[in-house]
């Protein structure tokens, strides 16, 4: 008796992987929130009911929605970077780069709207984001100037134009103002401003994106 014991002890989860479980029910139900009514129009015991969990278990958690949106905002960061990285780990080229990333952006806003008004939403909201999204973004840039891939004088501007381009393009995905094509072209305009001369951006921008994963 006391062996089967010890084995059903065993196979119970451990509390740090339900608390980990717990806090990702939490982070998901606030980015679907966030995307279906804003930020500031979110409460949190609104957090908690989507998440399925009681509005004391929230605050095992987190202590304010502020709180909860920092976290969900990494968190976010980290598929979508992921998604990008997966998607250009064999491509040599800075540029190609780039233009992977920024036409991945645009046009998983078409697939998932749900996912693109999340990040509209707290990208605005948090600097979390846009700070742990810059790094694997800079690297490229740095990258593509050290090659003289790319020309520019300032690097908090070209990071400024890459970022602002692929947030207006996802943005005018998302009105259905433009459709996939729309992708290719943030791209090559980005790939133009960074100094790629104008036909060799067009014509990076239209290669085949390399296969991966959906973003989750």
């Amino acid at each position: 008796m006391v062996p089967a014991m010890k084995a059903v002890r065993r196979a119970r989860p451990s509390s740090s992987r339900v608390r980990e479980r717990t806090r990702t029910l939490l982070l998901d139900a606030a980015l679907r929130l966030f995307a279906r009514k804003g930020v500031g129009a979110t409460a949190i015991h609104e957090i908690a009911a989507e998440a399925g969990v009681a509005n004391g278990t929230f605050y095992n958690y987190f202590r304010t929605r502020e709180e909860i949106l920092e976290a969900a905002s990494v968190r976010l960061a980290e598929r979508l970077q992921g998604e990008v990285t997966a998607s250009s780990t064999d491509v040599a080229d800075p540029a190609e780069r780039v233009a992977i990333g920024s036409r991945r952006f645009v046009l998983q806003a078409i697939r998932d709207p749900t996912w693109a008004a999340a990040l509209m939403r707290v990208w605005t909201s948090s600097a979390a984001l846009p700070m742990r999204s810059a790094v694997p973004i800079l690297d490229d840039l740095r990258a593509g100037r050290r090659r003289r891939r790319f020309d520019y004088r300032s690097e908090a501007a070209a990071l400024d134009l890459l970022v602002g381009a692929v947030l207006a393009g996802m943005r005018t995905v998302l009105e259905r103002r433009a459709g996939e094509q729309h992708a290719g072209h943030v791209a090559a305009l980005v790939l133009r401003g960074l100094g790629v001369p104008a036909r060799e951006a067009d014509e990076i921008a239209r290669r085949p994106l390399p296969e991966t994963a959906p973003a989750a």
